[in-house]
């Protein structure tokens, strides 16, 4: 095998990235590098429900409707994965992440059921562990609230979660 397929045969940075979407993981896989100028597509993608998805998304499975929003999960890991500079893609990747999550976690208790500012609570906490920069500016974004707003909310959840006796 010569040293240029031998290169493109083991990929030189990581060759698998996932994103979740709407209770279903997407992971795409590069077997080989790219070329210096090409932009290729995973050589494989796996769409699997994830297990904490939602009842009624785990009763109806990979869909096709799933099928058609993975498009845009797709493309930004192939930009992650040929590191290509994209204006404000991170945030929108974030805000799209959240709101995603919100709508789960929402139709996770029933959308009339108290508890939305344990979901804020919940995302904020998620993006923080994630090492966001600014997770109350990412979670006013993809919640159309205002930083204030929020912090009420999520001080809320903290001293409801403090009362009900779970960490905050």
């Amino acid at each position: 095998m010569s040293q240029e397929n031998r290169d493109r045969a083991m990929p030189a940075r990581p060759a698998e990235l996932s994103r979740e979407d709407a209770g279903c993981i997407i992971t795409a896989r590069w077997h080989t590098n790219p070329g210096p100028s090409d932009l290729t597509g995973p050589d494989e993608v796996v769409i699997r429900v994830a297990d904490d998805a939602a009842p009624e998304i785990r009763e109806s499975g990979v869909t096709s409707a799933v099928l058609h929003r993975i498009g845009r999960q797709v493309d930004d890991m192939v930009a992650e994965f040929h590191e290509l500079p994209s204006v404000g893609g991170y945030q929108v990747m974030v805000r799209r992440y959240l709101e995603g999550r919100l709508a789960e976690l929402a139709q996770a208790r029933g959308a009339k059921a108290e508890g939305f500012e344990s979901d804020l609570l919940a995302a904020f906490q998620d993006v923080a562990g994630r090492g966001h920069g600014d997770p109350l500016a990412a979670l006013a974004s993809a919640t159309g609230r205002s930083r204030e707003a929020l912090d009420h909310l999520l001080e809320v959840a903290r001293q409801r979660n403090d009362h009900d006796g779970h960490p905050a």
